[in-house]
């Protein structure tokens, strides 16, 4: 023990001296024995010498991380963590589903701070005493990889010192940045991943669709919702059925008409591709479209935006919670939720155009008066909840109805409609990551014509690492990313239904679908393939419509190179390096393995 923490220190001190400083002294041997008392365990031999080391690590930004970002534990946080699950498995050890989940003798002794989730040791008499495992909230505890915390300390220093893969289910590579430690997901080979529609065209028969698992009960009822559990409804004034499916995005090749028993088993089968369906109608000045499930496309604002293009649009989806949304030529009007009872900037007020709305109930979230919103309080469900819900619904139903004119007879969602499959329109602008926090100066301090030329370089590099570049509409549209003036990305352009093609074979493939035989259709690496790839995908969407400096944290932040720092600051070039008054390449990020190549070239 002593020697491998000798050995992490020396390597630390040398290569991460920030990092090296938030090594904690040692614990007393007294503090350590009275928290072993007092959670009646033994500790291991191994971890009382750890603690006598080390007693964890020290606030800050630079802090010593375990590979995949688990922080040791001080004496207090690992007695703090003992008491929180002893009293949790004395409370609730009969909803355990056994003890590979938890135990009372299993110990924390690292943890992510923000999340249950950590590493653990094994404090039941036996052989497998002191072996170090992992525990996720959703899955449990596991071993079987480590069996000792001293065992597991020597493979950390072999990792630091030979730059070596290291972890559990994900393997990472330690990085050296402004002299602090930081750990880089190593990168895997990448699949070619396989389509559904792909694996569908070697079939000569349509697969049995699956079956959905709707989580809220069918009310039989009079009126819109009748018979429908979780479902969307959609209305545009003055469209016809074809036009509104193709808003929606349908295929053209997919049209047909459709009962809603076909529309559903349509929507579950793999040979299609599992892509939605949406069968349409008209009453009166509007038509209307209707989808059966909880992720009605008609919900989603790029949709709503299409749909009201030149007119007006409202939708209502339920899914236990009730939602309107209004939307003009284009634009977003107002949005009632029975989930939250605030309007988000550029929202309307929806009681002020449709005053009969059903008040929020005590369950909303609601704005707090320093402008954060609340979560409102926890409605314990009972006997009438799915009652309320649907008296909610109703209620709303009846405020459209009324406000808009639109009189749907009942049976007009019953029997067969025009409908098609759509191919889901492509996400809004997101920009969703911030840039990485030990580049922001530099991103800040970036004149945006060269940043935005580095974006486009770094997207290129993105979308090689994911296969996104084997496409023809990607190559020919990197480039504009680098521009001045950029067009964004039109739904229906080449570019854009080849990037909403990536997006529905990357949700199909999520769902890890199987043949009639039971065997996987597409494999979990290939799942994974296509995950990178639809981020690329969104990252590229954003790149080519947003200032760069919105979009440059969601292109890092997907990297797979562990060295995208370094090489994303050689791309910044000189300019930035003369603002900070710093040599070019002082701060950058390398891995162990750069580090020997630059003190043996400085031999």
């Amino acid at each position: 023990m002593d020697r491998s923490w000798q050995r992490i220190e020396t390597w630390l001190a040398e290569h991460a001296p920030s990092t090296f400083e938030s090594l904690r002294p040692p614990a007393s041997a007294d503090a350590i024995s009275a928290a072993a008392d007092e959670l009646r365990m033994k500790f291991p031999a191994d971890l009382v010498e750890s603690l006598r080391r080390h007693d964890g690590i020290s606030a800050g930004p630079a802090l010593l991380s375990f590979p995949g970002g688990d922080l040791p534990l001080d004496v207090d946080g690992i007695l703090r963590h003992g008491r929180m699950s002893q009293w949790l498995w004395n409370r609730h050890s009969e909803d355990l589903p056994d003890e590979t989940y938890w135990h009372p003798k299993f110990l924390m002794f690292a943890d992510r701070r923000v999340t249950p989730d950590g590493l653990v040791l094994d404090c039941r008499e036996g052989a497998t005493f002191g072996a170090v495992g992992t525990h996720l909230k959703g899955s449990g505890t596991s071993f079987g990889r480590c069996p000792s915390l001293a065992a597991f300390l020597h493979e950390l220093a072999d990792g630091l010192e030979h730059g070596l893969a290291m972890g559990w289910w994900r393997k990472f590579v330690p990085v050296v940045w402004q002299e602090t430690l930081l750990w880089e997901e190593e990168p895997q080979s990448q699949p070619v991943p396989r389509s559904l529609r792909e694996v569908a065209a070697t079939v000569s028969a349509p697969a049995a669709p699956e079956v959905a698992h709707d989580p809220f009960p069918v009310v039989a009822e009079e009126g819109w919702a009748g018979e429908y559990a979780s479902f969307c409804l959609s209305f545009v004034r003055g469209l016809v059925e074809s036009e509104l499916l193709r808003r929606f995005g349908a295929l053209a090749d997919t049209h047909r008409p459709r009962s809603r028993g076909q529309a559903q088993a349509d929507a579950q089968r793999w040979t299609t591709g599992l892509l939605p369906v949406v069968r349409a109608g008209r009453c009166g000045q509007w038509a209307f479209g209707i989808e059966e499930g909880h992720r009605g496309q008609g919900s989603r604002s790029e949709v709503l935006r299409r749909l009201s293009r030149g007119t007006q649009a409202v939708s209502l989806s339920f899914s236990g919670a009730t939602t309107m949304s209004y939307y003009e030529d284009g634009k977003l009007v107002t949005v009632y939720d029975t989930r939250r009872s605030y309007q988000p900037p550029g929202e309307r007020d929806p009681f002020d155009i449709f005053p009969q709305l059903p008040a929020h109930g005590s369950a909303a979230g609601r704005l707090l008066p320093d402008g954060r919103t609340s979560l409102g309080m926890l409605a314990l469900p009972t006997e009438r909840t799915p009652l309320l819900q649907r008296e909610t619904l109703r209620a709303v139903c009846r405020v459209v109805s009324d406000h808009f004119g639109i009189d749907l007879p009942p049976g007009a969602l019953t029997g067969e409609l025009a409908s098609a499959q759509v191919l889901p329109v492509l996400p809004g602008l997101d920009g969703r990551y911030r840039p990485p926090t030990e580049l922001a100066e530099y991103i800040t301090a970036a004149p945006e014509a060269r940043l935005r030329t580095v974006l486009a370089t770094q997207m290129c590099s993105l979308a090689a690492e994911t296969g996104l570049d084997t496409y023809p509409e990607v190559i020919e549209a990197l480039p504009q990313a680098g521009q001045d003036e950029r067009q964004g990305v039109d739904d229906d352009s080449p570019l854009g239904i080849r990037l909403r093609t990536v997006f529905a074979d990357a949700a199909a493939a999520w769902s890890l679908p199987r043949g009639d035989d039971g065997h996987l259709l597409i494999d979990h690496s290939e799942r994974e393939a296509w995950r990178h790839r639809a981020d690329a995908a969104g990252a590229l969407v954003d790149a080519l419509s947003l200032p760069a400096r919105e979009v440059i944290g969601s292109v890092l932040h997907q990297r797979r190179n562990p060295n995208w720092r370094a090489e994303f600051m050689d791309q910044l070039g000189e300019t930035l390096h003369e603002h900070r008054g710093a040599p070019p390449r002082e701060r950058q990020a390398r891995t162990p393995a750069a580090h020997a190549r630059k003190r043996r070239s400085t031999q």
